[in-house]
Order: C-alpha cells, then structure tokens, then sequence
C-alpha cells in the first residue's frame, strides 16, 4: 500500500493547485532550493498526522494572504480493498472505488471549517478532520472515530536536512531501528538466557523467600491494608512485579558509539558520525526488508532530506544501492541535490520529480526513465543536466555521439559498404533539422568552414589546442545541448 498522488494547495509558498504523481518505490524530488521539495513532504504529513505533525506553525505552513483554504488531498492504493477487509478498518470499506482500474482510498485535508450533511446528520469538519471521497454521496466526509485510525495506516520516518540525525536514531518499535531490535528481541525471548532472567526476575520479585522485593514490600502493602479497612472496609493489598514486557526494555536502550575519542551516547557525537550511523541504520533495513515484512505488515514511508550531507562520493553510491534496495518493498521520498544517489535509476520502481521556479513561475514535472540513450542507467552527463540542468562538455559529447552512430547504423542499413560518418555530414544533419550554420570553424589561417552551433560547441572540446576560433561560453555550452537534446528526443520518436 503506497500513497499513489498528492495535491497540494495554499500550503506555503504553492497557492495554486499542484498534482504530484508517485511511485509506490523511490521517489527522487531534486530542484531548485526554496522550490518546495520539502513542502510537499510536510503536506503528506499534515494530511495524515494532522497540523501538528508539520515543522511548521499554521502562520508558516498555510499560504499567506491565501484566497482559499490551505488543502491537501491523496489517493491510497495497493492493497486498501485488503486493508478494509481487516476489523480494524472496515468502517473505510463504503468509501473504496475505482481508478482507472486500481482500488484507491481519496483523502483530504482542509483549513476550511464546514458542514457536511452524511447519514442524515450534520458534521462539522476543520483542520483537525480528516475526510474520505464517498463515491455514492459525491463528498468528503469524515467517518466517526478515524481521525486517530488514519495515522495507523503508516509509519512516517522523516529525516530532515537541518535536524540532528541522532533524534532520528530511535527505540520506538515504529522506527527503523526499532524494527530491527524488535526481530532481534523476538529471537531472543526464545532463549536459555531469557529463561534463566525470567527464573532469576521470578525469585527476586515475586517469590515469598527472605530477602525477596516481595517480602520487602510485604509490611508496606500490610499498613496500607489497615489504613484502607479503617477508612473504607477489608481488603488484601500485595505489590506484584510480574516480568517486565519486551517494549519496557528497548525503551531503556541507548546507542553507543566509540569513535576514537571515547564512548558515548550516539547523540554526543558529531554531525557527520551521527548522520553516518543513522544511514547505516537505513541499509541495515534494507537486507531485513523481508523479515520485517512478515513481523509488521504496517507499511513503512521513509522521507530523507539530502541524505548525502557529510558523505563522501563513493559513500553515496553505496546509499544510492540501498535506497534502491528498500524502494522494492517500500515507499521513499528521497531529497538529493546528488547524482550519486540517482545513479541506479529503475524505472519500474523510481520517479524523478524536477521543481523549479517560486510562485507562479514554478514548474514540477516527472519522469520515470531518462530515456535518451536506452542504455539502461542514466549517464553522469545525463543525471545533472536532466535532474541538476548542469550542462557538461560530457554530456555533449554525448549527445553527439550518439547522433553520429545512428547516422551511421542508418547508412549501413542504406548502404553495402556504410561505416564512419564524419562531420561534414553530421554537420548537414543538423542542417537538415532545421539548425543554422551560425559559426564559422577555422582550421588554419586560409581554411574556414561554416558549422552548425553543435559541431563548433563540439570542435572546441575537442581540440583546445586551436587557438584560432573563439572560446565557447557557457551560454552557447547550454544552447547547443538544449538543441541536441531535442534532435535526439526526435531521432527516438519522443
């Protein structure tokens, strides 16, 4: 079960409108900084936590000056027509329906206070009031009791970018580590060495011998006997102190971490060590995914702001492998301003949402594969300019590679005797699609040739030595890619 859409509105800095489409693995939200990556995962859990699960105080997350209410509403799909099956759920059932061939929950959001006329019933719904779509009434409403039932859909993880990894670094059975120390502890109450401490726990508190906690307990529990037949009527009085529950001891636990510089609690350490052992925590998860699964069927949503902060590039690569590896069993929202991190690519199980501009100007669009060259992972080149629109002489290269081998598979397909295409007739090609042959390239002092912006972009790359053209700006580096890019979306039919 995954959250399949989410549509924003009014919140911060979004005022109109803005629908996000997501893939049930890893979902890669790169951009412009102050873009609104992080926005729309607090408006997730907003939506599901209620207010008071944002970062933000409702004067900072609501939309200033908003001509409406601040909104966010989201399908649930895969697997709601199992969820509502369980006791726990079946007050949901009524409000599952069809999409598009898949079976989805629709909720929503709203700062609006309203009234909404269900089961013949007034019902007023704010902010605090999460609301499902019935599909027969047509409306949002909001079923009795679910308000609290909604956050039992899933377990939110969220690390932030500027919060200290070692409050991420939990016990909680519905954090990661707690998962993980959960199996562990399971396998552990199996034991001889939990035997023996239950015997041991037993004797100590419970047994009636000398020198037990009960017969040290025994004369307290004997005045409070009297004191209460005094004062109220007869009554036997005895302390119990029954075998403490697995979950009293996780709480009690702590994280240890000797770098070198003495042993400590994992929050006493530095910000890079912290944020290095929280990551690990994460991959740790990913070779559990399937255990975990057969323990807790809860689905787990991960959010990571700029994971790679204080990691090294190789370090990011390795992070890139495992969120790959948890984005098959799981949902994650992933923040990156990092190619590293997209370098494993999948489309059948990431997206990659691009944010760019503020207000009005903001543009969001999404992709599940890179798709220029069909070569399976993106390239370095790719991954930067698509998600980063860093452009590369890389990158150009590229591109102009690969625009020459398809000239020259076509020609020997045309021809017997087809083979190397040189530049005089990638030159033409690109005339033939419409470039200008703008630039004049000098060979030497006598020899000039006019050339398509491309084939000059790509001379000057390759032959830095001649000194007789003028230098390529990054302007023209831009324009020229941007051109080349279009001519291999066209080569390709896209």
């Amino acid at each position: 079960m995954y959250v399949k859409n989410v549509e924003i509105e009014n919140v911060k800095s979004f005022r109109k409108p803005e629908k996000f489409t997501l893939k049930d693995g890893v979902n890669f939200l790169v951009g412009d900084n102050n873009s609104g990556k992080s926005t729309l995962l607090e408006a997730i859990l907003f939506l599901f936590e209620g207010p008071s699960a944002t970062r933000w105080t409702p004067d900072e997350f609501y939309a200033k000056d908003a001509q409406g209410p601040t909104r966010v509403v989201a399908d649930i799909s895969g697997g709601v027509e199992y969820l509502v099956q369980k006791e726990k759920f079946k007050k949901l059932a009524d409000f599952v329906f069809d999409d598009a061939g898949e079976k989805v929950l629709r909720l929503e959001r709203s700062s609006q206070e309203r009234e909404v006329q269900q089961n013949g019933k007034t019902k007023k719904v704010n902010v605090k009031s999460i609301c499902f779509w019935h599909p027969v009434n047509q409306q949002f409403e909001n079923v009795t009791g679910i308000d609290a039932l909604v956050k039992g859909m899933f377990d939110f993880e969220a690390v932030w970018a500027n919060s200290q990894p070692g409050d991420t670094i939990d016990f909680g059975s519905t954090k990661t580590l707690g998962r993980l120390l959960d199996i562990s502890f399971k396998k552990f109450v199996g034991t001889d060495l939990w035997n023996r401490l239950s015997t041991a726990h037993e004797a100590a508190f419970s047994s009636a011998e000398e020198g037990s906690f009960v017969t040290e307990t025994a004369q307290l529990a004997e005045g409070i006997k009297e004191l209460v037949e005094e004062q109220y009527g007869s009554a036997d009085i005895r302390f119990d102190f029954g075998l403490p529950d697995a979950s009293i001891f996780m709480k009690q636990g702590q994280l240890q971490v000797n770098d070198g510089a003495g042993e400590t609690p994992v929050g006493g350490k530095g910000t890079g060590m912290q944020r290095a052992i929280a990551l690990a925590i994460i991959q740790m998860y990913a070779r559990s995914s399937g255990t975990l699964k057969d323990v807790d069927s809860k689905p787990l949503i991960l959010m990571l702001d700029e994971p790679e902060t204080w990691l090294h590039p190789s370090a990011q690569l390795k992070l890139g492998e495992a969120l790959a590896k948890i984005g098959e069993t799981e949902q994650l929202f992933v923040i990156t301003h990092s190619p590293y991190l997209i370098r494993k690519f999948d489309p059948r199980h990431h997206l990659l949402t691009v944010l760019s501009g503020k207000g009005e100007e903001r543009k969001c669009s999404s992709s599940e594969t890179f798709g220029l060259f069909g070569t399976g992972e993106p390239t370095w080149g790719e991954i930067n300019y698509k998600a980063f629109e860093v452009c590369s002489n890389d990158f150009h290269n590229e591109l102009y590679g690969y625009i020459q081998r398809c000239l020259e598979e076509q020609r020997c397909l045309e021809e017997e005797n087809g083979g190397w295409i040189g530049e005089q007739a990638i030159d033409d090609f690109l005339s033939d699609q419409g470039l200008n042959k703008e630039c004049t390239w000098k060979r030497n002092e006598n020899k000039e040739y006019p050339r398509t912006l491309p084939v000059y972009v790509r001379n000057s790359i390759h032959h830095p030595e001649n000194q007789l053209n003028a230098s390529v700006s990054e302007f023209d580096l831009q324009r020229s890619t941007k051109l080349l890019v279009e001519i291999v979306r066209k080569i390709n039919g896209r």
